[in-house]
């Protein structure tokens, strides 16, 4: 792995194995190589159109997130996290509540500061599964209440919401006019025949209030296109994301949209099913690891390769990952970093090869047996 390009193997010392960044260990699939190596023997390296890569979005989005969308109602973005800061933009002014889980993916706190809004912390606990208590979501919301951010499935906690609780939340949206930004970006890495549910599928009344972003990153390895895609079918949201976006966001590179269609369209279903054999094999192996460690405790992993174990070992999530990563030379991601209800936690990457994961293992075992 260190001979390949990227932070991720190459931010710590080569002796050091990363598990901090949600980047995969896997080849990029030959079809997207192929369709980067034609755009650029065709020479579409100039000013283009956004216009295939959308019709190609659109019918991905009718065709699997169960939404009527047309390529009007799409817009590019470089990656998912441009469009938080859009819903925050087209939704708050300086004073108004965002809710936001604790423990959430951390950009979707930092969006907020852009129009000084208030967060609002929607608490998840590990002792109930991380359930989405809806009836708590209602305690949260005030009259200044104007957005309502969801990740499913979640980042970090590795949830993948049930039909139930998206239509909580997309009750309480639509009895209070309350806007809802919903990340889906890992839609296809859901374990044991889970089924991934689009929030604004489920009626014409939440899908009015919602703003659904995707991306590629995470199922394919290609977070350097940097190309993500938000849909909002209520043409007067979609007018002002689009207004926001005007000239600091102008879509991505024409490399990046070339690929586009080979990755949305049915060319690399085989890619989509073979990665989560092998994801099932690396949580299999993660969860039997972790069993053999004492003081570690783990939410089930429902969706997203990313596993949040917590340690009973007297230290805090700070003070844990700096050890791990001086002691057993493996880097992690702190708790913390996604909320206080992720303190005693860290965040560990599990996309990658058995061997690399065994001696992960190997190396927190024996640095935990020092404490």
């Amino acid at each position: 792995m260190l001979a390949a390009p990227g932070l991720k193997w190459h931010r710590d010392p080569p002796d050091v194995i990363p598990l901090w960044l949600a980047d995969p260990d896997f080849p990029v699939a030959m079809e997207i190589k192929k369709a980067l190596l034609n755009a650029v023997h065709d020479e579409d390296l100039f000013y283009n159109t956004d216009g295939p890569a959308l019709e190609a979005m659109a019918e991905k989005i009718r065709r699997r997130n169960g939404l009527e969308a047309t390529a009007e109602d799409v817009i590019i973005t470089q990656g998912v996290i441009p469009a938080m800061w859009l819903a925050v933009r087209h939704s708050c002014n300086k004073g108004d509540e965002v809710i936001v889980n604790d423990p959430m993916y951390f950009h979707f706190l930092t969006a907020q500061e852009v129009t000084e809004s208030k967060p609002v912390l929607w608490p998840l606990h590990m002792e109930e599964g991380y359930r989405f208590d809806v009836e708590k979501l209602k305690e949260l919301v005030t009259p200044k209440t104007k957005l309502i951010f969801v990740c499913n499935p979640h980042n970090p906690c590795g949830r993948v919401m049930t039909e139930e609780e998206l239509k909580g939340i997309a009750d309480v949206a639509v009895d209070n006019e309350i806007v809802v930004m919903v990340d889906e970006l890992w839609e296809d890495i859901l374990f044991d025949g889970r089924e991934h549910i689009t929030l604004a599928s489920l009626n014409p009344e939440i899908e009015r209030l919602t703003m659904s972003t995707w991306g590629f990153s995470k199922t394919f390895g290609v977070a350097g296109l940097r190309m993500g895609y938000t849909c909002a079918t209520n043409k007067e949201m979609m007018a002002s994301i689009r207004r926001h976006a005007a000239d600091c966001m102008r879509s991505t590179t024409t490399l990046a949209k070339a690929a586009a269609p080979v990755m949305l369209d049915h060319r690399l279903d085989w890619w989509r099913r073979d990665i989560m054999v092998h994801l099932h094999k690396m949580r299999d192996l993660c969860r039997k690891r972790l069993g053999e460690i004492g003081g570690v405790t783990w939410p089930v992993l429902e969706g997203t390769y990313l596993m949040f174990p917590q340690f009973d070992y007297d230290k805090t999530s700070d003070e844990l990952q700096k050890y791990m990563l001086d002691e057993a030379r493996v880097a992690f991601s702190t708790g913390t970093q996604f909320g206080d209800q992720g303190e005693g936690h860290l965040r560990m990457g599990i996309a990658t090869s058995e061997t690399i994961m065994n001696e992960v293992f190997n190396r927190v075992e024996k640095a935990l047996s020092k404490l």
